[in-house]
Order: C-alpha cells, then structure tokens, then sequence
C-alpha cells in the first residue's frame, strides 16, 4: 500500500481520542471525516501533542487504526500533564479538533499554536512549523509515504520528507568521520552506523538536527527581534533502521519497518535573541528527552587507558608510575580480556588473582578510580549463559525464541547478544556486573561494542523483546546504558559510563561517548573536531577520543610525537579527557620533550577543575554543551556560521586547534562582540577580525574571552 500525499485530507480528534487524515483516492471528498474516504486504507491517522515550552510532537499510524503505539521505544520522555506550554495554545486543546470538508481535502487549513510554535495542517494533509514571533515557516512537510514491510505483516516501510532551500546549514544527526559539521549535502544509512567494517565504532546516526537558513544574500537569517538563531530542532524519533538524506531542496526520511511514525520539532522562545535562542533549542530538546546527570567531580581529569593491561601486575605498575612522577590520573582503565569467557563479567583470577588488593591500592593509595570494560556479550560456556538461554533474556532468531548467535571475532567461539530492551534482562546482566566488580569498589564501565559490535551488518532474523531489528535496532545503545545507569543508582553511585555508540535521550543515563576506533593521523585529528562538535548539538553532552588515535602511532616516531601533543591540547579542551590506543600510551615512552608537554596540558586540565565542573552543571541544567561552534554563542556575528575548526570550550575559552604537521602558526577568526585574551601569552585580540597567530608546540591557540557576555565564567585559572 503506497498512499500519495496529494491524495488525503485531516481529520483531527482530541488529544485523548485518535485524530485521523484520510481523503478519497482522486478526490471528491466531503465533510464529516472518515466518510470522506474510500476506505480505511486511504487514512491517515494523526495524533498531535503540545511537548514542552514551544515544541510540538506528532504521530502518525502507518496502520489502518487509530491507535498510537506508547510502548514503541523512543526518546522522548513523559511530561507532566500540563506539558509546560511556555504560551497559549489556541482553543485550550491538545490537538485541533475539526472536521474537514469539500472537495480533494479541507475547506481551511487547521492551526495549533504552543507558545511560538505554530503548526498548520494544509488542504492536502501535510504539515508545516511557522516561529510565531519571526512569521517564519521553519519546517514545512512535503511528501509522505507508507507501503507494506517485508520485515513483518503488521510493520510498514514509510517516507518523510521536509522542504530544504539550497543554502540551509544542518547541525547535529550525531558524530561521524567525513570532517563535516554542516550536515547539508550528505546521506547516512542508520543501520551502516552499526557496522564495525563500516565505521570503526566512529558513526553514529543520533536522529536529532538543528537547521539554520540564512538570507538569500549570504547575511545572517534575523528574526522580528533582530537577531540570528537558529531555526528549528527536529528529533525523528523512529528507532529503526533506515536512512535520511539531506539533499539539495529536501531533507528525506525513510523507516525500514515501523507502525508509526514520531517527530518531535522545537523552536526558541518569542522572547530569545542571540546565544540564548540558540539555547531554547537545546533545552527543550534535553527537557523533552531527559537531562544529563551531573558529572562525577572525579571524572572532570584525566582518563588513562591502552589496549590493554593484561595483568593486574601491570596495571599496577602504571598506576604506581604515574603516582611516582606526580601525574594527575582521575580514572584509570581495564579493557577487555580481563575475564576467562566472554560473558562471566569478572576477572580471571590466572592474570587478576587478587582484585581487592589492587583496587585497594590504586583507589586508595593512588587516588585514581577503576573503570572496567564489560562487553555486551555471551558465549555458550560462559556463567551467565545459561541463564540467559532458559530465560530468553539473548536476541532471538525470529519470533520462535531461539537464541541467535551474534559473530564477533573478539568472542573466540559462538557468541551471542544479550537483550536490553527487556528490563528482567538488564537487571540480570547488572546482577552478573555487580557480583563480579562492584565488591571490589568499582564501579565505573565502559560499555564498548555496544552499537553492538557487528562486522558486516545485522545478522538475518535479530528480534528484540521490543520487536524485530529493523523496527528497533537502532536503541541498543539507549537501553545498554539504562542497565548500567539502573544499577548504579540502585548503588547509589553516581551514573557514568563510556559507550562506543548511542541514541537519542541517551545522555539522560549517563551514556557519554567517545569517537570510536580512530586512526593515528592529523587529519583524523582534524575531522575529529567537528564529529565531537556535532554530537554534542545532538544531546550527548558527554564526549571524548582516543587522544593520539586507536590504531598506527608509534612513541619512538617524531612525527607522532608531534601529533600526540596536539592531539593532546585538543582534549584537554574536550568534555571528558581521555586517551587510549592500541599501544603503549604511557606518557614516559615519547619523547623527553613530548612527555614534558603532555604532561603540562595534564596538569593544565587538572587546573581547570572548577571551570570544568560549572560547565557540566550547565550541561546538568540546560543542556548547554561543553564544547559549542563559535555561531552557538555568536549567532550575530554571519562570519561565525561558516567556521567548523574553532569552538568555545566552555563560555570563557575559545579554542583554535592545531591539526597539521609541524604547523607552527593558525589563522582564525576572533568573533565580534569580546575581546580576546590569549592564554599563555597575554596578548589582546579585538573581535570582528581573522588573524593569524604564533602556535610553537608548547602551546596552543587558546583565548579567554574578557568582555561582552553574560554567559561569561570567571572561573579561570
């Protein structure tokens, strides 16, 4: 069943009752709803609901009912009754509740208005989003379609698709590796993001986006309050696989298997201009998909790790070295393989004989905490296996309840993938993960492999509690860090934990990410900066690398000397400061001078502790991130828009990176509105103009911003 969009008229309903669209095939409909349709498979179902301050979610069965799927996994979080209108909603409904008539659709086009989100509902059924203080139409449906899924009899394929002029930007759908911040142009398919031979652990399709259009003459977009801001926020909030392209004149949605289909759009407050409109955005969204925790003040530091301390001998030995040297180490790491099986969630006593003794010296006498990679899954001589074999708590094949091995060459034999999105499951799985680490004090993981790790794609036939993969597979992520986030809390300690993937509202659990498998090169380093930029406009606030890539350096080499002091000033202006490799990562190992200035920005970081720890209480509250593109603070100032390589770390620091060997000096563009103070030199930039400044490998372009904002944090070392 294929149904055209120029072929359907509205009919809307209560919030509380089903509201229905649907018109007959070629026309000739007339009033009194559903009458005007041919039959049940011309209709399309519609709920439309007020979602907080100026922000409006809809639903649309793909099905021949009324009926609006709660139980479907997705983002967006229950709200209170009154759902914070932040205005007036017209007609004091949730939903507008007119039925239309005349020929081929309605007599009118129908209105709702949340505050300063207005949404129509045109003569042919589709929908636009007008900012009610601009006038502007900031979203405008074009097209909608929906056919019968191969997947499942009750599941359906569908399209979505929204008007793009050529010269709008697009921000956020998550981190990625082409070095692009402004998404305008390119294409992703949600389940390539999945694939470790796709993407290195370093894609991930988070469905949220924020787009911006400006004047046909290349000068900012001004709203009727006279500033620039972005547009809109839209969550697709659909946990399926899928793809999305954002073309030239349209931004196209397509849902492999789905009964409905579940949007969420936000605007900025009538009252906001400059960076605070910008901030409704992101507050509405993290409002509506739930807060950041606030960050643990043990974790604001430094995060050691390699692949990897094979014995507990060697870890210790580490840890004591930097506890020697007088390096500051907030959060050193244990990576995989420090189990016998995959899937017993403990330590192997062969290599770990004595685990209390050694968190007891590290955590204690060395001040660091343990984090300890727990792996998503189970083999068949494993202890939790059969467990989760008799309880069906595993991914099943189909809907016949057989455990579905899961290939994965880390496992060593037949692997298969424990079920999150049931909570007996999570709950057991935490169970096995407490027993096996919490007794001994620890109690911070990293979830890796948890896109979860496939190779290839998807093996045929995956079927989640919740429904098959195609329908569902995409919230892995989401759900993985609810088990650990549970359980924490059970523990009362405070949620954390580092996943190599994830989705949208994740960051509500503590789900912080970081850039997947890197490869050790500068232009990694480079793409690096608009992957971390993006995400973070994407919700998940909490954000990280592998400092000097996973894969290829060499400590005895000059040119990755080089790069892993850069590579280290760039994360110390992250969210999270980590490194990690594929090899010895100890610092002691470079050379003597890039030891000298690695562990300068270390101690660098440490200083920051306070300016840090405000920052992600803003991140707790608003949502604000961390790290934001200069135009998030500078909406005002049209040259800032274009600049992808510079961000403000932070409202007091702008940070310019060096991502270029043996670069000794960086042209960049100090924004209009502040002066700018360099850090280490002390010398005073005007705002409004590009200069190029000295870089030397002992330091890096790092500014304080000294005037013109209320957003400014004088916690400043």
């Amino acid at each position: 069943m294929t149904t055209g969009t120029s072929i359907f008229h509205l009919v809307l309903f209560s919030a509380t009752v089903a509201c229905c669209f649907g018109a007959k095939r070629g026309g000739g409909g007339h009033g009194g709803g559903e009458e005007g349709c041919a039959g049940p498979e011309d209709i399309w179902y519609t709920k439309i609901e007020p979602w907080g301050e100026d922000s409006f979610r809809v639903r649309i069965a793909l099905g021949n009912a009324a009926t609006f799927r709660d139980d479907i996994p997705g983002a967006l979080i229950k709200l209170p009754a009154d759902r914070g209108h932040g205005g007036v909603v017209e007609n004091n409904d949730d939903v507008a509740c007119v039925c239309g008539g005349g020929k081929g659709g309605w007599s009118a086009p129908q209105t709702q208005v949340n505050g300063n989100l207005k949404i129509d509902v045109s003569s042919s059924g589709l929908f636009s989003f007008t900012r009610v203080s601009s006038g502007k139409t900031v979203l405008k449906e074009t097209s909608r379609t929906r056919q019968q899924s191969s997947v499942a009899a009750d599941l359906f394929s569908a399209t979505q698709a929204f008007q793009s002029s050529g010269n709008e930007m697009i921000f956020g759908f998550g981190e990625h590796a082409n070095g692009h911040l402004n998404q305008k142009g390119l294409a992703y398919d949600f389940e390539q993001c999945l694939e470790y031979g796709h993407s290195h652990g370093g894609e991930v399709c988070l469905p949220f986006i924020q787009g911006y259009t400006p004047a046909s003459d290349g000068s900012n977009s001004i709203d009727a309050a006279g500033s620039a801001c972005l547009d809109y926020g839209l969550l697709w909030n659909m946990p399926g696989y899928g793809n999305v392209s954002f073309g030239a004149n349209s931004t196209a949605w397509a849902a492999s298997a789905a009964v409905q289909l579940d949007f969420f759009v936000t605007v900025a407050g009538a009252n906001s201009t400059g960076m605070q409109c910008n901030s409704d955005i992101t507050s509405h969204y993290v409002d509506a998909t739930g807060h950041s925790p606030v960050l643990p003040e043990w974790a604001a530091g430094y995060w050691h790790s390699k692949n990897r301390y094979a014995s507990q001998a060697d870890l210790l030995a580490a840890a004591k070295e930097f506890h020697d040297r007088k390096i500051p180490v907030d959060i050193i790491v244990i990576d995989y393989h420090h189990w016998k099986i995959m899937g017993d969630w403990s330590f192997d006593t062969h290599a770990w004989p004595d685990p209390q003794s050694m968190a007891d010296t590290i955590q204690n006498t060395y001040g660091m905490r343990i984090m300890v990679s727990v792996w998503p899954f189970s083999m068949t001589a494993s202890s939790s296996f059969p467990t989760m074999n008799v309880s069906g708590y595993g991914v099943q094949s189909g809907t016949e309840g057989a455990p579905l091995y899961w290939p994965d060459p880390n496992c060593g034999g037949q692997c298969y993938l424990y079920d999150p999105t049931q909570p007996a499951a999570r709950q057991y799985v935490w169970s096995q993960i407490q027993a096996g680490y919490l007794k001994y004090g620890i109690h911070v993981f990293w979830l890796d492999a948890s896109e979860p790790e496939n190779i290839h794609g998807t093996p045929a036939g995956a079927h989640y509690k919740q429904g098959p993969a195609e329908q569902v597979g995409m919230t892995f992520p989401f759900f993985h860090s609810q088990t650990i986030h549970d359980g924490q809390v059970s523990q009362s300690q405070p949620p954390l934990m580092l996943l190599r993937s994830g989705w949208a509202g994740q960051q509500r659990y503590g789900g912080a990410v970081w850039s997947g498998d890197t490869h050790s090169a500068f232009d990694t380093l480079e793409h690096s900066i608009r992957a971390g930029l993006n995400i973070q406009l994407s919700g998940i606030a909490w954000w990280t690398t592998d400092i000097g890539g996973y894969s290829g350096g060499n400590p005895k080499d000059p040119q990755f000397n080089e790069l892993i002091v850069r590579w280290f000033q760039f994360g110390a202006t992250c969210p999270l400061f980590r490194q990690h490799g594929a090899r010895s990562t100890e610092p002691w190992l470079l050379s003597n001078q890039s030891y000298d200035l690695v562990v300068k920005v270390i101690e660098l970081r440490a200083s920051w502790q306070s300016y840090v720890m405000d920052a992600m209480k803003q991140v707790n509250e608003t949502g604000l991130p961390v790290q934001r593109p200069l135009w998030y603070d500078f909406p005002d100032d049209a040259k800032t828009w274009s600049i992808e390589d510079q961000y403000m770390f932070g409202s007091s620091l702008m940070v310019a990176p060096v991502y270029t060997y043996q670069a000794r000096n960086r042209t960049l563009y100090f924004p209009a509105g502040s002066k700018w103070q360099h850090y280490f030199s002390n010398e005073t930039y005007d705002g409004g103009v590009e200069k190029t400044v000295g870089a030397p490998l002992d330091s890096f372009p790092l500014f304080k911003r000294v005037t013109g904002s209320a957003w400014e944090n004088p916690v400043i070392v």
